[in-house]
């Protein structure tokens, strides 16, 4: 059987070579194994770690102690109704605190049916990446979904309103009151943020056709490449500025609103 490695950059030989209790990191046309979840999220922690010191930008401001829970925690691979049904889930792996991280079992055939094996092995890669920030963020108390409801609350309140008014009269009953839609946006605004440290932590690492997950992405309510749009404009350090020092004072809204500014500015200089 031909194996495919799934994590891809010079510090994954160093690592691989430097620590013995790590197995080869490879990613093989089966199901995933608790075990193999395991292996993808120590491989995850570290990727981080690397990342945001060699960046010198804040991917996971608490990875030592998240990397130490989660070491005492459970890793399983297992279904996607499992997956979909956790409070910090995404479309292939979810986390659920206090120290869990589960995987879809059949990420190795998520490339299918392009047969582009370099494409499950990132995403693999991805997801894990992915679930471990949100553990990084549960630690830390989840600051900033904190932080960025209050500031929906407190400074967009009138546009809340008017959403949820839309919301009622489509008759939807499973959103009931202001503070419960600007919890939601302040979620589906984490939930974009670990999207880019996400990305960034496997930019670093080169993972191979990362550019395929990112435009996949894009076709969502809230893509977030919305930030890299905005990177793109303003400088890596400038959106990591936007959830740590500037944490609520911006929002998905705030976000829309830049990245509209932002098309306008071009279609001007361009029309000149």
């Amino acid at each position: 059987m031909v194996k495919y490695p799934y994590l891809y950059s010079n510090y994954t030989n160093v690592l691989l070579k430097g620590a013995e209790c790590l197995p080869k990191m490879y990613l093989e046309r089966r199901r995933l194994t608790h075990e193999d979840v395991r292996r993808i999220v120590t491989g995850s922690v570290e990727l981080i770690r690397e990342a945001q010191l060699e960046l010198n930008l804040p991917l996971g401001t608490h990875i030592i102690e998240t990397r130490d829970r989660l070491g005492e925690g459970d890793c399983f691979a297992d279904s996607l109704e499992m997956i979909r049904g956790c409070q910090y889930g995404m479309d292939f792996g979810c986390f659920t605190p206090p120290s869990t991280i589960i995987l879809d079992r059949d990420l190795p055939f998520s490339d299918k049916p392009m047969e582009i094996p370099e494409l499950a092995s990132t995403l693999s890669l991805y997801t894990a990446v992915h679930e471990v920030l949100h553990a990084d963020d549960w630690v830390g108390g989840d600051k900033l979904q904190r932080l960025t409801r209050d500031h929906m609350l407190r400074e967009h309140r009138d546009k809340l309103v008017k959403a949820l008014a839309f919301i009622k009269d489509e008759g939807t009953e499973c959103i009931k009151t202001v503070a419960e839609l600007a919890n939601l946006n302040a979620t589906h605004y984490v939930d974009m943020v670990t999207h880019f440290r996400s990305f960034v932590a496997l930019r670093y690492a080169e993972a191979p056709k990362l550019d395929m997950i990112w435009d996949k992405l894009s076709i969502n309510f809230f893509p977030p490449n919305l930030l890299t749009m905005i990177e793109v404009e303003k400088g890596t350090e400038y959106v990591f500025s936007l959830f740590t020092e500037r944490a609520g004072s911006y929002c998905l809204i705030d976000a829309f609103e830049e990245y509209e500014s932002i098309g306008k500015r071009s279609a001007q200089a361009y029309t000149v």
